[in-house]
């Protein structure tokens, strides 16, 4: 049972509730469960920083400081967009001002209509985008939005005013925009508040205290109302995402004829020749259509849409398959189903790239629907990106290795239906450039097997594949097949040890890898050191919580390794301060370093370096002086 002890007395189920002098029954409930989520910083074989310590009261509120028994998001600000290993946008005009990063769905006892969101943040506070409520059938309506926030130091309750929806919910959503933060995001617990009946738009619990301060209201409003559209590329139409996503699903609803017939207009909404020559300096219709599809390709999806509804000639333009060989469906995912693929279809028999992240799930996309896409478009795909598509298994990855055969990039993040049957087809292309398999059940020997015929692969994401039993194998596999290997990430993988490491070493085009977590690395003998001269093109290197390092395991890099720009040396405990102000005054591109629960460097050493060191992002984070527990060994 969810966890309802703020409420006062029972109802009739025997749940808590507090009634209001209209007896109005009103519900206090914090998080039952996690029904989904994005990316973790903690692993699914430990608790420390994972998602499921949002479940329940808040544990560590009002402290404020890093905690492992909170939920922490993989990333903070724009180190990973910056990265070697940072992937293309595909159709970036589609995203707004608003750009989410990650997710976390919540699951709450009792289904009510919501009028309070309480958030529950003990270290950096503010990037929360958005709340969503959902049904879990396909229906979400969105119950807040703001740009991420500029939060002073401290921890928070936040409570956005929110607007009522008109069915019951125990589903919510949580989307971050984490790339404005200084340093990882913490949440403590989420409670959930609301009644069984409807409550009217202008009843005061809308406005009772259940919303941050009115000064915090106005400054959300104006830096959602001045983005600088130009930056973003946002056409008008994308106010539609916005604002209103019912609108969105029907200027989605594509026309189900070819794209040469044109949409039943009435006369009044023809362009007449007549109209063009009275003015041919305002209409496209005296522009070259090569001209005209330039300017298309700029717009966003709803808007490509609107336009194809205009006259039969923008109607023939706006239609045309070249506008449609990159789709970028993630910020559409709450109105994407199977019905969305198959019309979409229609369009799209070009189609080269595409993102289907966030999409389909719930039961909204089904197999058949995405098999069907694959079978009519996928013949010339080369980007396919299927990030916690959950209805993603074995039969959809046999379709897609049978009838892609071009595919150099696929990503797979979450996608947990697949097992060794599935993985096993992907042994069968030989064109992958890109494989991320981030928190996936992939074994060792598929994942061999997929390295060996991998030949061009650059850039793989190992990270949290729990399921690896011999890490080094693969690191074997990658050193000997995988020669232009550019970035590895190993995150959280415990069966790394040094041999693997001197494996990758093999791979001298390396410019970025993971150890983090990897605590077999944590003594690593000469493995480092041969990895630092054969990588001489390293831009990145993240060593977490590998505490059996010393300076002597770093040097090497300092000398052999100048352009690197990341350096994470978060829980190596035993480093000086010497080697610190080496990579420091010996690395020109030096663009952050995180020395973070290093024993030997104290927050002066820190303040210090950033007043020299002003180019360079030096992180430090903490704990309250209160907790003693030092954080877990996962």
């Amino acid at each position: 049972m969810g966890d309802l002890s703020e409420f006062t007395c029972p109802d009739e189920d025997g749940l808590g509730s507090n009634p209001t002098k209209d007896n109005i029954i009103i519900y206090k409930q914090y998080v039952q469960d996690v029904l989904d989520f994005s990316s973790q910083y903690g692993s699914d074989i430990s608790i420390s920083y994972t998602a499921y310590n949002i479940l329940g009261k808040p544990s560590k509120y009002p402290d404020y400081g890093d905690f492992p028994q909170t939920f922490v998001v993989r990333t903070y600000g724009k180190w990973w967009n910056e990265a070697p290993s940072r992937p293309v946008p595909i159709m970036p005009q589609n995203f707004g001002p608003i750009i989410s990063q990650d997710y976390i769905d919540l699951s709450f006892e009792v289904a009510v209509f919501p009028f309070s969101v309480r958030i529950y943040e003990t270290y950096n506070p503010g990037s929360v985008v958005r709340i969503w409520a959902g049904d879990r059938c396909g229906r979400w309506e969105v119950l807040w939005e703001g740009a991420p926030q500029a939060v002073s130091t401290g921890s928070r309750v936040f409570k956005p005013r929110i607007k009522p929806i008109n069915f019951p919910t125990k589903l919510i959503r949580l989307e971050f925009d984490q790339s404005s933060l200084d340093y990882y995001t913490e949440l403590d617990a989420v409670l959930l508040v609301g009644t069984r009946e409807p409550i009217p738009p202008h009843s005061p619990l809308f406005s009772s205290g259940d919303h941050i301060n009115s000064h915090t209201i106005t400054r959300l409003q104006d830096t959602s109302d001045t983005v600088d559209s130009h930056k973003f590329n946002i056409t008008p139409f994308h106010k539609l995402v916005v604002q209103d996503l019912d609108r969105i699903l029907q200027a989605l609803e594509i026309d189900r004829m070819p794209s040469t017939s044109p949409p039943r207009l009435s006369s009044a909404n023809i362009v007449k020749q007549t109209d063009v020559t009275r003015c041919q300096n305002g209409s496209f219709s005296i522009l070259p259509d090569e001209v005209v599809l330039h300017i298309l390709s700029y717009l966003d999806l709803v808007s490509l849409c609107r336009v194809s509804h205009l006259n039969a000639h923008l109607h023939r333009l706006a239609t045309d398959p070249t506008l449609y060989t990159g789709l970028n469906l993630r910020p559409y995912w709450p109105r994407v189903n199977s019905a969305f693929l198959a019309t979409l279809a229609l369009r799209a028999p070009l189609l080269q790239r595409l993102d289907l992240g966030w999409c389909g799930n719930y039961g909204t996309v089904d197999v058949r629907a995405f098999t069907r896409l694959i079978d009519d478009c996928g013949k010339l795909l080369t980007h396919l990106r299927l990030d916690c598509c959950k209805f993603v298994d074995n039969v959809c990855i046999e379709r897609i290795t049978q009838v892609c055969r071009n595919i150099r990039e696929l990503t797979l993040r979450n996608c947990s239906k697949i097992d060794s049957k599935g993985f096993a087809h992907l042994a069968t292309v030989r064109t992958l450039e890109r494989l991320d398999l981030y928190r996936t059940s992939i074994e060792t020997q598929p994942l061999v097997n997929i390295l060996r015929n991998s030949p061009h692969l650059k850039h793989i994401n190992l990270g949290s594949c729990v399921k690896v039993s011999s890490m080094d194998e693969v690191a074997q596999a990658l050193g000997e097949y995988n020669p232009h290997l550019i970035s590895v990430d190993f995150w959280k993988t415990y069966s790394l040890t040094p041999v693997g490491v001197r494996a990758i070493a093999k791979c001298r085009k390396l410019q970025e890898v993971d150890f983090g977590w990897c605590l077999g690395v944590s003594i690593p003998g000469d493995c480092l050191s041969l990895l630092a001269s054969s990588c001489p093109e390293l831009r990145k290197l993240f060593m977490v919580a590998l505490r059996g390092i010393l300076d002597k395991d770093l040097d090497p890099f300092i000398q052999n390794c100048k352009r690197l720009e990341q350096v994470d040396l978060l829980g190596v405990r035993s480093i000086s301060q010497e080697v610190c102000l080496r990579f420091l005054t010996k690395c020109p591109a030096l663009r952050l370093l995180d020395v973070s629960f290093c024993d030997h460097i104290s927050e002066a050493d820190v303040q210090e370096w950033r007043l020299r060191f002003p180019h360079v992002s030096i992180k430090r984070s903490f704990q309250n002086e209160n907790y003693t527990g030092i954080y877990s060994a996962y």
